[in-house]
């Protein structure tokens, strides 16, 4: 064999098959990517704890104080009742009439009025220290807890749209070690703050670089891994997520002052900081940018790791190198943009369809998850139970859609939580345990159908605008994530079942919608817009024999 046909030979090779798909290289990154995952879930989440729902009403005045006048007492001749959202009479927490006392007694005034709370006391039966009662963010300020969440998942939105860009243009690693340090200034600053609003902003900034970071380790491990291993790699990373959401409610009994559990959240991940030792650019992406001399370093030390023969590697890697670097570079090769994703009828359609099932899904997620302390019983082990059904679900669908396919799939968990959320509104709210149940059921199928869409949504599509897809996607799931947080006002305005039962019956219809949608098991993908037209139209020809990739071609006369 001449130096040139091994050339060929190695050039046609994927850099995996020389340096090893699987090894320690990219076991060490995996575990970097585990622990970023698992920053990501603690910060993802904290607002949980930081501002529960907490019970209040107005403080007692000095004097009253100074007469002993019980809680209980105060609150029978001080407040006035209000009619809940389920129709119940309980005592308001955000108005009182006008008392005094005389004489070291207290006494109601006859001509009492009602005025708006100016002070309030909590109870701290069960959350001790929080932002709730230290910057009193109750009553007319309690809005400002949404807006918390909703600035923190528009740094989400922000980010999905242009750190993908951003690592395209500049290299993964520069722009993932950039949002990492970005994330660990700002989370640090978030111990400083004084008041909701600087806590917001800096939480923004903080937001704005840790979802890059969670984003980028997903790119980072898919272009570093053999194909066979990608889903593996993948699942694996996102248990870091999984773990730290199941050990977050723990950490946060343990500690019921927002303060020390911010600290404890934020300072042990400046380990995080080995990534500038651990996590080195991508192959991938030097190939795409004809960086051939990193490239080369790169896969030496690659192998190196991988603990495999130097010479051999050393002499295949430099014939691979040799390879692509006399491949002309195709300077007008065709990128594909979000306008691709509309122009065409059939992928206009599949684009729509997969939007709305990401937005919608997006929302019973975080909708499920910041709520756990509204289910009745202890708020610390339904936050556990609701980390905990995303153990068993990973494995579980993985296993069902290499059956089923991953459109039954995403179908599937789209019925069955939106199931789930119609029954939560007419169970009576006495029966905890079943309401717990359902939820957490609720829980386990939104996030099936999170890992699900996310693996449907990069096959229906084809590869020139596959990553565009996945990204606008992505968007319009921060979208929804936005609109989560502010159940509670929602409730208020309308009715109290609105805010599950709506989006319970506009997930089923998502899952109907995807049917519409073409197949994507045993299929070969689409690689052109017009192989992805024909595609959606479900107009493939299954000839995997024939070797012909499941469609139709066209000759370069273009007949058929």
């Amino acid at each position: 064999m001449t130096v040139s046909q091994k050339a060929d030979e190695n050039g046609e090779k994927e850099y995996t098959d020389i340096i090893g798909g699987n090894g320690w290289y990219q076991i060490g990154i995996c575990i970097f990517c585990f622990f970023s995952a698992a920053s990501h879930c603690l910060h993802d989440f904290t607002m949980t704890f930081f501002a529960p729902n907490m019970d209040h009403w107005c403080a007692r005045p000095p004097e009253v104080l100074r007469a002993n006048v019980s809680v209980e007492e105060w609150k029978n001749l001080s407040l006035p009742l209000v009619e809940s959202p389920e129709g119940d009479y309980e005592y308001s927490q955000c108005t009182m009439y006008t008392n005094f006392a005389q004489n070291g007694s207290f006494y109601p005034n006859t001509n009492a009025s009602v005025i708006k709370c100016t002070s309030w006391e909590y109870d701290t039966s069960v959350y001790k220290d929080t932002m709730v009662d230290e910057w009193d963010l109750v009553c007319d300020r309690e809005w400002m807890i949404s807006m918390s969440k909703t600035v923190y998942m528009m740094a989400f939105l922000f980010s999905s749209s242009l750190s993908g860009q951003m690592s395209d243009r500049f290299g993964r690693r520069k722009i993932f070690l950039a949002c990492l340090c970005t994330f660990l200034v700002f989370a640090h600053l978030t111990l400083l703050c004084t008041n909701i609003v600087m806590f917001m902003v800096f939480r923004f900034f903080m937001a704005l670089g840790m979802t890059s970071v969670y984003v980028g380790s997903y790119v980072i491990l898919s272009e570093i891994v053999g194909v066979e291993y990608r889903t593996t790699y993948c699942f694996a990373f996102k248990y870091g997520w999984t773990f730290a959401y199941m050990l977050m409610p723990y950490i946060a009994w343990l500690l019921p002052s927002w303060f020390w559990l911010q600290f404890v959240f934020t300072v042990p991940w400046l380990l995080l900081l080995s990534a500038f030792w651990i996590v080195k650019e991508t192959p991938r992406w030097l190939l795409t940018k004809r960086r051939f001399g990193e490239l080369e370093e790169l896969l030496l030390y690659a192998a190196k790791k991988n603990g495999k023969n130097m010479n051999q590697a050393a002499s295949e890697i430099k014939h691979y190198v040799s390879y692509h670097s006399q491949i002309k570079h195709k300077e007008n090769e065709r990128t594909g943009t979000v306008l691709d994703l509309l122009r065409t009828p059939a992928i206009r359609k599949s684009t729509i369809i997969i939007y709305y099932s990401w937005f919608i899904n997006s929302y019973i997620y975080y909708a499920l998850s910041y709520n756990t302390n509204d289910l009745g019983g202890n708020p610390y082990l339904n936050f556990f139970y609701s980390g905990a059904v995303e153990l068993p679900e990973g494995i579980i669908f993985m296993f069902l859609c290499r059956y089923i396919g991953n459109r039954r799939g995403v179908w599937l968990s789209h019925a069955l939580s939106g199931i789930c959320l119609i029954v939560m509104v007419c169970i009576p709210s006495d029966i905890v345990w079943l309401m717990i149940f359902v939820s957490m059921a609720g829980k386990f199928f939104s996030s099936a159908c999170f890992d699900t869409v996310y693996v449907y949504t990069a096959e229906i599509f084809p590869t020139v605008v596959r990553n565009v897809a996945v990204g606008t996607s992505s968007t319009w799931a921060r979208i929804g994530a936005l609109t989560a947080p502010f159940v509670h006002q929602l409730a208020e305005v309308t009715y109290p079942w609105v805010p599950m039962a709506v989006p319970g019956a506009m997930t089923i219809v998502a899952g109907l919608l995807v049917l519409l949608l073409p197949e994507t098991k045993d299929k070969t993908l689409p690689d052109t817009l017009e192989e992805g037209e024909r595609f959606a139209r479900k107009q493939y020809i299954d000839c995997r024999a024939e070797k012909c990739n499941g469609f139709s071609k066209e000759d370069e006369t273009g007949q058929r």
